[in-house]
């Protein structure tokens, strides 16, 4: 099982990755940015696709989008200096309420 939480784990650094080099880009103003950003992208989904052979594609995705928000929160927050307000830190305990009811 090491071999595709790695796997996902590595799609979902990917994924932030490319959502923190879009928000560099300003609405790609900055090329490099937005192709580095549409490049991570790409291949965070290439990663995804090993993942659904060793797990149903239902759960990956779901942990992938659910990591990558709360991932995206978190580098919004302490990178970008964003708030986060009583409605999403409600909204964030419900995702990660998701992830465990998915594990177990």
């Amino acid at each position: 099982m090491i071999i595709p939480v790695s796997l996902l784990l590595g799609s979902v650094s990917l994924d932030l990755v490319s959502l923190y080099c879009i928000k560099r880009s300003k609405g790609f103003k900055r090329v490099t940015w937005g192709v580095a950003g549409l490049v991570a992208i790409m291949a965070a989904f290439v990663l995804l696709s090993f993942v659904v052979r060793y797990m149903p594609l239902g759960v990956a995705y779901s942990i992938w989008g659910s990591l990558g928000v709360l991932g995206t929160v978190l580098i919004d927050r302490y990178v970008f200096n964003s708030r986060l307000g009583k409605q999403g830190l409600i909204g964030i305990v419900f995702i990660v309420a998701g992830i465990v009811a998915l594990q177990i």
